[in-house]
């Protein structure tokens, strides 16, 4: 009798260690570079958008495998790729039919930049008789789209406020990021007006297993700001841009009577 307790203790133990509860899950993770958030670091893909996804589902026994490639491969693969997610993917009511946004991670301000001295404009119809440069972004795309106005692409990782210094075009179109208006040398390049803050996700394959589902919206309740990644972000030189979105971003939870301030 005892023998056979034993062995049904052992058992129930060895269960215990191999339910997947316990066990450790991989993530396949695909992003876009997109200094100095997500970029290649010593040749792996590093940035604090990734460590700070890596840091808060560690406690989950969730790793990732993380593969940099253009937005538009993201979009194509991920629907065919069972176990994967894209990470800092816009909305996209047509592709939401494919793919499943599970979470959102970021904020993303969109504004209109020029040199100082620059002729006044106010909205985005102004901007009609200018050269205009815009980020390969599908939310600027879709907005300079509705409002009929022809623009230069300029790639993510360009050095854009030094196109606009070289007079490359008249106003350039952007999410706002960390440095943009401190670029060395002159002329001064300024913010105009905000067009609008959107969000960015972590969107995954419709058939994500519930096992990874609820660890990632469990993890990324205040997307990849929570205070437990604020070391992340300072430490990456960013501590600024960090505590900018914990006041305006209205995914963070604020103290009681505290207001998220609304994009300037």
């Amino acid at each position: 009798m005892k023998l056979r307790c034993s062995l049904i203790g052992a058992v129930v133990l060895l269960g215990g260690l191999l339910s997947p509860a316990a066990a450790r899950q991989t993530l396949q993770v695909f992003a876009e570079p997109d200094p100095p958030f997500i970029e290649l670091r010593d040749g792996r893909p590093g940035g604090p958008y990734i460590e700070a996804l890596q840091a808060l589902l560690a406690p989950h026994r969730v790793s990732l495998t993380v593969t940099l490639m253009p937005r538009r491969r993201i979009s194509a693969t991920l629907p065919n790729s069972p176990g994967s997610c894209g990470l800092a993917l816009n909305f996209s009511p047509g592709e939401a039919e494919t793919i499943s946004y599970v979470a959102r991670v970021a904020p993303l301000k969109l504004a209109v930049y020029a040199l100082k001295g620059a002729p006044a404009v106010s909205n985005i119809e102004d901007l009609r008789p200018y050269r205009v440069g815009a980020v390969d972004i599908a939310d600027l795309a879709d907005l300079l789209g509705s409002a009929d106005i022809r623009y230069e692409p300029v790639s993510p990782v360009a050095q854009r406020a030094g196109m606009l210094q070289r007079k490359r075009f008249d106003y350039l179109l952007s999410d706002e990021r960390p440095g943009i208006l401190e670029s060395p040398g002159e002329p001064r390049v300024e913010r105009v007006f905000v067009l609008a803050q959107v969000d960015r996700w972590l969107a995954c394959h419709p058939g994500l297993s519930p096992a990874l589902l609820g660890p990632l919206r469990q993890a990324l309740h205040e997307g990849l700001f929570a205070e437990s990644v604020r070391p992340i972000w300072v430490r990456a030189g960013l501590g600024p841009f960090y505590e900018r979105v914990r006041r305006e971003w209205e995914l963070i939870p604020k103290a009681p009577g505290v207001v998220p301030r609304r994009p300037r």
